[in-house]
């Protein structure tokens, strides 16, 4: 009891917060709730329970910039991302969970890296790249739930506007993660724990949107920026030690 108690409330407050990062940057959930559901949830579980709960707010995102959003141009790369889901449901499938959080952990401070020094960088984004990378993020995002960063890096690299980017990854991310929710029921990953951790995990994520349309904007952004990365690479790095521990025990 008291075990699932603490589960509750971890699961409750990493949601709280990647909802908060997700809402305003518009990507994000599981780079910042990963790597503290990860102390205490198992990998498998965790993946299902951030994908299924974080439809909610890209369900928000999508309302509150639906006029900001590429329609056209996220086409294909939507479709793309759907073919990447039953990909990502076999690796889901096959990895063994303590190599699964080494993953994660390591795609959460790749990308923190990554994004950080990506503006710097000169990257052109072609259809046919665009594309590509697309069905990755789909795969990606379903087996690790960590995919935001990706695509992020991609529509930045187009110039498109912050609402327009919010509203485009959500529109990308609704889609995939509602076909792979359907994947996870099919493959029986759906069972009590999950159940109980994605109901919990509904109102903190509603919250933490509401509070970053709220605040976000009063916030000096580099400051936020630089907080939110020491943040995520310090817990990420927490998460990589622990599993790479709990592999060579």
């Amino acid at each position: 009891m008291i075990d699932l108690l603490n589960e509750i409330l971890i699961t409750a407050a990493s949601l709280l917060f990647g909802s908060f990062v997700l809402s305003s940057a518009g990507f994000g959930l599981g780079l910042a709730a990963f790597p503290f559901i990860l102390l205490i949830v198992e990998p498998k579980t965790a993946v299902v329970v951030v994908n299924t709960v974080s439809m909610v707010v890209f369900g928000l995102l999508v309302f509150q910039n639906r006029h900001k959003i590429k329609y056209k141009e996220m086409r294909i790369p939507i479709s793309a991302g759907l073919l990447g889901v039953p990909v990502g449901l076999f690796f889901l499938d096959l990895i063994e969970p303590n190599v699964l959080s080494i993953v994660i952990a390591v795609l959460i401070v790749a990308s923190v890296v990554f994004t950080t020094f990506f503006k710097s960088a000169s990257v052109e984004i072609t259809p046919s790249l665009f594309t590509l990378l697309s069905f990755l993020v789909g795969v990606v995002t379903v087996s690790t739930g960590i995919g935001g960063p990706l695509m992020a890096m991609v529509v930045v690299a187009k110039d498109w506007k912050r609402d327009t980017i919010r509203g485009s990854l959500a529109l990308y991310q609704i889609f995939v993660k509602g076909v792979s929710v359907v994947g996870y029921f099919a493959t029986q990953r759906f069972d009590s724990d999950v159940f109980t951790l994605t109901a919990v995990g509904v109102f903190p994520t509603v919250i933490g949107f509401l509070f970053a349309s709220a605040f976000v904007t009063r916030i000096q952004e580099g400051l936020y920026r630089k907080l939110i990365r020491a943040i995520i690479i310090t817990a990420g790095m927490t998460v990589l030690v622990k599993a790479v521990l709990q592999i060579a025990w």
